[in-house]
């Protein structure tokens, strides 16, 4: 990807995120530590295709075991440069220590996982689901849908490019009261039902749902999170 041409007002934005949530020291209680053993319990070896990644997915790689190949989406150029910028040591960010030290892995490893960057977005583009991963997770993109239907509709699109035996992760920050105003919606439809309601009518497994509640955060009450396989 062509990283000649970034905008900088976005790019500040999405630094400004990253420092708020990764770049900073590790926070407990806020769901994450629940979402990188749903991760490290139920990922499978092989391929991934993370949506919605922003400047996040060497985070989330930590937790992985065997990943040979990622293709990362989302409608932010600038958030990937972030992410060059952090496989060349130009940020390091403080919360990885956290992961690293848990699942007792070489950064340097993690590093050097291929990655491939796909600028766009999936809520409102199809995607071509011939090809198809080991591996498909969302951490929080699906969340901003408006509604229940919306929501089960995208999830049917992830689900769809998964291998036989293919693993779907998710994690959905569930909005509180203010920033529910903020966003001009809610997005309380999210619950463990919606996830087996999904499972039931395309047979296929849940592995682990549930939501965890988060303490301290202004913007976020719980986040649900589950693992699917596709069987």
């Amino acid at each position: 990807m062509d990283f000649d041409r970034i905008n900088k007002e976005e790019y500040s934005k999405q630094l400004r995120y990253f420092y708020d949530y990764y770049g900073a020291p590790f926070r407990e209680d806020q769901g994450t530590e629940d979402i990188l053993e749903l991760i490290n319990n139920y990922s499978s070896n092989g391929t991934l295709i993370d949506f919605g990644s922003g400047s996040n997915i060497y985070f989330w790689l930590i937790a992985f075991k065997n990943i040979e190949k990622v293709l990362c989406v989302d409608i932010s150029k600038e958030a990937f440069f972030i992410n060059e910028q952090i496989r060349k040591k130009e940020i390091y960010p403080k919360s990885y220590e956290y992961p690293l030290k848990k699942y007792n892995k070489d950064f340097n490893d993690v590093l050097k996982t291929n990655i491939n960057y796909l600028i766009c977005d999936v809520l409102c583009s199809s995607m071509n689901s011939t090809i198809k991963y080991n591996n498909v997770s969302q951490f929080g993109l699906l969340g901003l849908c408006k509604n229940e239907r919306e929501y089960i509709s995208n999830l049917e699109k992830l689900y769809d490019l998964l291998k036989k035996d293919g693993i779907l992760l998710g994690a959905n920050w569930c909005f509180s009261t203010s920033y529910s105003k903020k966003m001009g919606f809610n997005n309380n439809y999210l619950s463990e039902k919606i996830v087996q309601n999904f499972a039931r009518k395309r047979n296929c497994k849940i592995l682990n749902v549930k939501k965890v509640s988060i303490a301290n955060d202004e913007n976020y009450d719980s986040v649900l999170i589950y693992a699917i396989k596709h069987e």
